[in-house]
């Protein structure tokens, strides 16, 4: 079924596509998840699977990332999941394959020499 269509109202209808397409785009990219803060009871059973008192231990050593306002401690979320990435302990295969190219790299320069 074919209908006719003026050039005002065509040009309106690809306009408003556009647009549509850029907001949807423009709302993917700048809403990321919310920030929001946790208490320490999430924290250590949700996230970390440590126990108040070790996470308290850790707090008070400053070796986890935390927020203290008065008698109260809170933590991203954000923050404690790149913690515990940054603690990743490398596979047998993640310290072979880097020694293997340490050792090629140090073969190639004494091959210059």
């Amino acid at each position: 079924m074919l209908t006719t269509i003026k050039k005002d109202e065509l040009s309106l209808m690809i306009e408003n596509c556009v647009r549509k397409v850029v907001r949807e785009s423009i709302g993917q990219k700048s809403s990321p998840e919310p920030e929001y803060l946790i208490g320490i009871k999430e924290a250590a059973r949700e996230i970390l699977g440590l126990s108040e008192s070790r996470v308290y231990t850790l707090c008070s050593t400053k070796k986890i990332p935390h927020i203290k306002r008065g008698n109260r401690l809170y933590f991203s979320r954000q923050e404690l999941l790149e913690w515990l990435k940054a603690g990743k302990v490398d596979t047998i295969d993640d310290v072979s394959k880097e020694a293997s190219a340490y050792v090629a790299k140090s073969f190639k320069r004494y091959a210059k020499k």
